[in-house]
C-alpha cells in the first residue's frame, strides 16, 4: 500500500485596487466615520510593529515579481489604520474566515455601522475609522502565524504583500493582531498602509 504525503500550506492573498496595492482618490470620503472600539494597544508593542516594518523598509529590498525596491523613508504610526486593522483581525479570528472582504456578520464592525448588506472592504474599514482623505491605501493579512518575526517573514516571502511593505508612497501604517485558541487559524494579523492627499 502507497503512503501520500499531504501537506497544508495556508494562501496569503492580497487584495489591492488596481493590482497594485494602491488606489488613487481625489475628494474627501462623505462616510461619516463611526470608528470600531478596538482596544488600547500597549506602547511597547506598537514600538515593536513599527520598529519591524521600518527595519525591512530601510534597506534595498527585491520582492520577487513585484519588483526591486530601493530603501525607503519610515513609516509613522496611524491610530485610525491600527483600529481598522484591529477591527478586520477580529472579524476573522470571531467569523473563522481569512479573506480581505468582512464577514458581513455581526463581528463586521463596519458594515454593521455603515448598513452594509455585504461585507466590508478595507477602504470602507479605513475611511469609517477615520482616515478619510487619502491618496494610496493597501492591506496585508495573514492568519497561522504566532509571533512578530513569522508573520513578517511570511509576508515578505509573498511578493505583493511585500511590494506593500516596501511602497514608497505610504507614509501611515496600523496593524494588529488578535488569536483565540479555539479559532480556525488561531492568529489572524492586518496591516493598513496609508497617504494623506
Amino acid at each position: 500500500m502507497k503512503t501520500v504525503k499531504v501537506s497544508i500550506y495556508i494562501i496569503i492573498v492580497t487584495l489591492s485596487l488596481n493590482n497594485c496595492g494602491s488606489h488613487k482618490v481625489y475628494t474627501q470620503s462623505t462616510m461619516v466615520s463611526k470608528p470600531y472600539p478596538a482596544p488600547s494597544l500597549d506602547r511597547n508593542i506598537q514600538e515593536k510593529y513599527l520598529q519591524a516594518i521600518n527595519k525591512v523598509r530601510s534597506t534595498r529590498r527585491s520582492c520577487g515579481k513585484e519588483g526591486s525596491f530601493p530603501a525607503v523613508p519610515a513609516l509613522r504610526w496611524n491610530d485610525a489604520l491600527y483600529r481598522a486593522a484591529y477591527e478586520h483581525s477580529n472579524d476573522m479570528l470571531q467569523s473563522k474566515i481569512f479573506s480581505h472582504k468582512g464577514s458581513g456578520r455581526q463581528s463586521d464592525w463596519t458594515a454593521r455601522v455603515q448598513n452594509y448588506h455585504k461585507g466590508s472592504n478595507f477602504k470602507a474599514r479605513i475611511e469609517n475609522n477615520g482616515y478619510k482623505q487619502w491618496k494610496n491605501i493597501a492591506e496585508n493579512i495573514e492568519a497561522g502565524a504566532s509571533t512578530l518575526e513569522q508573520v513578517m517573514q511570511h509576508w515578505l516571502n509573498a511578493d505583493a504583500h511585500c511590494a506593500n511593505i516596501m511602497n514608497p508612497d505610504f507614509t501611515d501604517v496600523g496593524m494588529a493582531h488578535t488569536y483565540k485558541k479555539d479559532s480556525k487559524w488561531v492568529h489572524y494579523w492586518t496591516q493598513n498602509f496609508a497617504a494623506h492627499q
